[in-house]
């Protein structure tokens, strides 16, 4: 009984293996199916993207003993109109190794094979004369989403754990069907191999590419060459060969855009290129070998059917960390035009380099010419350039002191660079340098370099106002060197003679990194006995030529400047800006991406000292939209000739001592209005109101009212203000108010105003002027002389630089001086009886002085009135900012929720 047991132990097992069995079968069976009826799912969204089907004929998976995939017939259809499939695609397999992918929970992915087999691309060419192909792209641009704001980057993923045995595209086919004309033609680029093998981390690659382009068998053959691949898996090419056995180009002309016009040629090559150290991540040696040869190439449009030919011919071998180049023959020609050299440079990375019969020179280099063999290239070129440029690299020195001279001379070019210059052909342009090793320490390489531009106009950029004829050179010394991550420039010797006046110092550039982490990094030291500002810039009306369309309008790009670096020192013995004079002066101006910022800044401008530190700008927004801080101080500075550039007519005289501290959105006076807000704080010395004498004008009218004889006093139009004036402002919704009145006395009367000024200059501010016993008995001819002074209120409005004087009443004042006089005879007439009649008038002048200061209060009121309206407004309008802003808060907050 217990051997009986015993034997069934087999047979459950068995048992066991077989359910097991079944059920993996039946999971591979529904698994194919299932994800045949998911792929089919994505190829129906897919055929809606593109307009035509996508059809998918079958999946099967495979679990053991590797994982894999295969896809069978796939097939991007025909949109409407069209006969012939976009692409075909017979097979897809894709196998990977199942152990590894399991023990490492899916981080090593072994590929054994992955291959795309029978892949058929249908190219066809329509009776409208456009493609297949531009009708997707166009399909795909019409369904291309908004620009969303740039994710912030990720670090390269690391793919250590991937390997590729082999990954290949085989008997691939481009077919051309050209339905254009009357007769169908077909043509087709077949055979096609692409091949990659053993692609993993710390293996070279070397990806290979054979085709049979127009012909029977394959008559092109690539290889690229990388070196072993990093973690990231992207390849860094150290070798390319090409061949290509006189190859028909003709054919494929009606498939290109009709913008290039190709019409014929032929291709021949056999080259090959140890890239090196020219490639971003390359080290070592560099050699160029071999002839390409594009001939017969012709165009539509050429001027009498003439034909390019194109020809590359070289042995070129060049170490870049050395500075070795040898020239063993090259020569570029295109047409009429060619570059060729010979000769060979040894260390130029060295502080001797050694330089051997080296010779690069150009001839009938005229790309003017060049477009009448390649039409497209007049349309590029857009008139910019027409006429030979000369280039030339030659070595030269002593046995001792050897180098390298580059000279390229543009005089017999026109030139025509819209928004930035013009040049007549003729007019001198020639830029040299001269190559002499490099630095005894990093490996720099030194130059000297000198640009003459007087035959240039500058005036089409609308910056600066240097036309053709008109002296400007520019002589700069310093090293180059390339670094791992781009490149620096350090100019120990910079000198720019610029119409009349010179400039120098030192500067220094360099780039680093790419795409958004890209840096640019900049640095200015620069002195100068004298520059006149004024005559090197374009005046104002013409930079304005920006709003009528001479210019397009400012990038709306705020990030355009992002990665912006920059440093930048100025000194300048007198300058001559805005027809102002400053001397000693000294700036400090750093950029980091869109911020200007006056890390330092003073003159002495306008008779006194100015100091702008802390002053900046973003630069990113649009011009209306631009935020900035000012902060000024100045001492000792003649209020007049500031102003003089802000008012049309002087409006005030004297030294101004204090500080300006302004914030603000926009430039123009309207966005100032809404935006500007800050302070004015000081005082004035020795100051004088122009355009209007207010005791002239308050005397006058009280000359007039007086019922008896009187005489106006004349001072001219202006108003002393007294020896120190001190006064604040608060600026705030277009208004510059008065922080307190201002309050100062002379001889003739005590003055008091307050108020505010709008920012296009129209005052509106109360006073009262308390005319003086002494002032009265000139007014009135020695007949009145009261004990105290008698006030008149006003109000001062108009244009600062074109005041008025408005709501004078000078009656209380009248009666009071009137009554004054009246006492005075009754006295003099009367005796004793007369005082009876003085304490009736004196009540009388008390009643002047009541009414004059219940019209004084009524006037505050009103001027309270009228700010407290102001400041409303202001509160409404921020009020109405922040509610249109949570509104906009909470339609992206729905967006976001999908409510």
């Amino acid at each position: 009984m217990e051997a009986q047991k015993k034997r069934r132990w087999p047979y459950v097992l068995g048992g066991i293996i077989a359910v097991l069995v079944l059920g993996v079968a039946i999971v591979l069976w529904r698994l194919d199916a299932i994800l045949l009826q998911q792929a089919r799912a994505q190829a129906a969204t897919l055929s809606q993207q593109l307009g035509r089907p996508v059809e998918i004929g079958d999946v099967s998976t495979k679990l053991f003993p590797h994982v894999g995939v295969d896809v069978d017939n796939v097939t991007v259809g025909p949109a409407q109109g069209e006969e012939l499939p976009l692409t075909q695609l017979k097979n897809l397999d894709v196998q990977v190794a199942a152990m590894p992918l399991l023990r490492s929970r899916g981080k090593d992915v072994h590929v054994l094979n992955a291959e795309v087999t029978g892949l058929t691309v249908n190219v066809i060419r329509l009776p409208d004369g456009t493609t297949n192909v531009q009708r997707l792209m166009d399909k795909l641009a019409e369904q291309k989403k908004p620009e969303e704001p740039p994710a912030e980057e990720k670090p390269p993923a690391d793919l250590s754990g991937v390997r590729v045995e082999r990954a290949a595209l085989t008997d691939g086919t481009i077919r051309f069907v050209d339905r254009s004309g009357e007769k169908a033609q077909e043509l087709a680029i077949s055979d096609l191999d692409i091949e990659v093998k053993d692609l993993r981390v710390g293996e070279p690659l070397e990806v290979k590419l054979a085709a049979a382009v127009l012909a029977q068998k394959q008559n092109l053959f690539a290889t690229l060459a990388a070196a072993p691949l990093p973690p990231t898996l992207m390849p860094t090419p150290e070798r390319l060969t090409l061949k290509a056995e006189s190859i028909d180009l003709a054919p494929l002309g009606p498939y290109l855009p009709p913008s290039v016009g190709f019409q014929a040629g032929t291709l021949t090559a056999d080259w090959k290129a140890e890239l090196g150290g020219v490639v971003p991540g390359g080290k070592g040696p560099t050699r160029l070998e071999g002839v390409i040869r594009a001939l017969g190439l012709r165009f539509a449009g050429a001027e009498g059917g003439k034909a390019l030919d194109v020809v590359l011919d070289t042995d070129v071998k060049a170490d870049l960390d050395a500075g070795d180049l040898a020239l063993d023959r090259f020569k570029l020609d295109f047409g009429p035009a060619g570059i060729s050299g010979k000769g060979r440079v040894k260390g130029m990375m060295g502080a001797s380099p050694a330089v051997e019969g080296f010779e690069l020179t150009s001839h009938d280099l005229d790309p003017a010419v060049l477009a009448e063999y390649y039409p497209p290239l007049k349309k590029q070129l857009n008139g910019m350039i027409s006429g030979p440029v000369g280039l030339s690299v030659r070595g030269s020195g002593t046995q001792e002191a050897q180098a390298l001279n580059l000279e390229v001379d543009l005089t017999p070019v026109r030139l025509r660079v819209p928004e930035q210059l013009s040049k007549e052909a003729g007019a001198p342009m020639r830029l040299t340098a001269r190559l002499t090793g490099a630095a005894a320490s990093g490996g720099a390489l030194r130059f000297d370099a000198k640009a003459g531009l007087d035959g240039v106009d500058l005036r089409p950029g609308l910056l600066l106002n240097k036309g053709p004829g008109q002296r400007l050179d520019v002589a700069a010394a310093g090293t180059y060197q390339p670094t791992k991550e781009g490149m620096k420039v350090d100019i120990g010797q910079l000198t720019a003679n610029v119409l009349e006046d010179t400039v120098g110092g030192k500067a220094s550039f360099a780039l680093a990194g790419q795409g958004k982490k890209q840096t640019t990094t900049f640095a200015l030291d620069m002195k100068s006995q004298r520059l006149n500002a004024d005559a090197l810039l374009m005046e104002d009306e013409e930079v304005m030529a920006r709003n009528t369309g001479v210019l397009p309008p400012p990038s709306s790009d705020p990030a355009r400047f992002n990665g912006m670096r920059g440093d930048m020192k100025f000194e300048v013995a007198s300058l001559r800006y805005s027809g102002a004079d400053l001397s000693n002066m000294v700036a400090h101006i750093t950029m980091v991406d869109d911020l200007i910022k006056v890390e330092k800044f003073s003159a002495v401008a306008y008779g006194g000292t100015v100091v702008a530190d802390g002053t900046q700008v973003n630069l990113g927004p649009l011009p209306e939209k631009r935020p900035f801080t000012a902060k000024v101080t100045m001492q000792k500075v003649d209020a007049a000739s500031v102003l003089a550039d802000l008012t049309p007519k002087k409006v005030m005289t004297g030294k101004f001592n204090g500080n300006v501290d302004l914030q603000g959105v926009g430039y123009t006076p309207e966005k100032l209005k809404e935006t500007l807000l800050g302070a004015i704080n000081g005082n004035l010395e020795d100051s004088t109101f122009l355009g209007v004498d207010v005791l002239s004008v308050i005397s006058e009218q009280l000359a007039k009212a007086l019922p008896f004889a009187a005489r106006a006093l004349k001072s001219g139009d202006l108003m002393a203000m007294g020896e120190n004036l001190p006064f604040g402002v608060e600026i705030k919704s277009g208004v510059a108010q008065l922080e307190r009145p201002i309050t100062w006395t002379r001889p003739e009367a005590a003055m008091r105003f307050e108020g505010g000024i709008r920012l296009d200059g129209v005052l509106d501010l109360n006073g009262t002027v308390s005319l003086t016993p002494q002032t009265i008995n000139k007014l009135t001819l020695g007949k009145v002389t009261p004990t105290e002074a008698i006030p008149v209120t006003l109000k001062l409005t108009g244009l600062a630089w074109k005041p008025e004087i408005t709501s004078l009443d000078v009656k209380p004042a009248a009666t009071a001086i009137a009554k004054q006089a009246a006492v005075g005879v009754a006295g003099q007439l009367l005796g004793e009886k007369g005082k009876q009649v003085e304490q009736l008038i004196t009540g009388g002048e008390q009643a002047a002085r009541e009414e004059a200061e219940r019209k004084k209060k009524e006037l505050e009121q009103k001027a309270a009135e009228e700010k407290a309206k102001l400041e409303e407004a202001a509160r409404a309008e921020k009020e109405k900012a922040k509610q249109k802003a949570e509104e906009e808060a909470k339609k992206r907050l729905r967006g976001i929720l999908g409510k």
